[in-house]
């Protein structure tokens, strides 16, 4: 619990289905001051109602998912999607919600160069229609990386940038980029510092998988599964430490675990305590540092 404690930016994801799932990852939330966030698939009445009697509450910092299957971005010009996104805002915003996350599509998109300039057209219409819906509530909505490569993404927010979308940010899904991009991890850190400097506010979804598959494996699976070593995705880091990567660079961004409920809390402390064994190690090194550099040097002077 004292490690876990450490990692405060780290929390849950559930979906609004399965009220026995839900109420311990909240309840966890509530006691650790852990971020949470609701995925508004399902309007399952009972699910509902847990929501409904413990939030708002300040102790939580709460942020939902936006149904990207019906309301995605690509969806929003077609009929009565705008209302309904409307009305997920208005939910989210009871409940004491911030911010939403939202999908580009709901399929992947074209890649043939004769599409290309249609596709930035379209992406740019969609995206401020998205914009102006999200400025008229004051929500936020970051977009969450799919089936696309990191050109599509980069292209994506040059486009927010120049039409200055001030209310869209990035979700950078962990587990999806393993699958459906080419690019490794450290060419994705390089474009969310991009965007960091750009004043664009990051989000993390963590799960993992085998590279085939968007399995949404929690890490202890994966460390089951002897999948958590570095591969060509996280090289030259393995799994763990790409996580404490991620939270030393954007330490004040929110990370959700997107994981199988049932493994969530467990996976949490696994995670935190591989956390907390990377940084002793550096510690440990760091200290050590001056001492070898003397020894080196011959002198017993500190180093400077």
């Amino acid at each position: 619990m004292e490690n876990e404690a450490r990692i405060k930016s780290i929390g849950f994801k559930v979906v609004d289905r399965r009220r026995d799932e839900i109420e311990p990852l909240l309840l966890r939330c509530q006691q650790e001051l852990r971020p949470f966030e609701i995925g508004l698939y399902f309007n399952d009445p009972s699910s509902h109602d847990l929501i409904e009697q413990a939030l708002p509450d300040p102790n939580v910092l709460l942020n939902t998912h936006i149904d990207h299957r019906r309301l995605n971005v690509f969806a929003l010009d077609e009929y009565d999607t705008g209302p309904h996104l409307r009305r997920q805002i208005e939910l989210s915003l009871k409940w004491g919600a911030d911010y939403g996350i939202n999908h580009l599509s709901a399929f992947p998109l074209p890649r043939r160069e004769q599409a290309q300039t249609e596709l930035q057209e379209k992406l740019s219409k969609q995206l401020s229609l998205l914009n102006s819906i999200c400025r008229e509530y004051q929500f936020p909505i970051y977009l969450e990386n799919t089936y696309h490569e990191l050109d599509l993404y980069r292209q994506t927010f040059r486009a927010i940038r120049e039409n200055q979308f001030e209310y869209l940010h990035f979700c950078f899904d962990f587990g999806h980029a393993k699958i459906w991009s080419t690019k490794p991890l450290t060419e994705w850190l390089k474009f969310l510092e991009e965007l960091k400097r750009d004043n664009k506010k990051i989000h993390f979804h963590l799960h993992t998988n085998r590279g085939l598959s968007d399995e949404h494996l929690s890490f202890i699976e994966a460390e089951w599964l002897d999948i958590i070593k570095a591969d060509s995705y996280t090289s030259p880091m393995n799994s763990f430490e790409a996580i404490e990567q991620i939270d030393q660079q954007f330490p004040e961004s929110r990370k959700l675990m997107e994981v199988p409920p049932q493994e969530a809390i467990e996976n949490l402390r696994a995670v935190a305590d591989e956390i907390d064994q990377i940084r002793r190690k550096r510690e440990l090194l760091t200290a050590s540092f001056p001492k070898k550099m003397q020894r080196q040097n011959g002198s017993s002077e500190p180093f400077m």
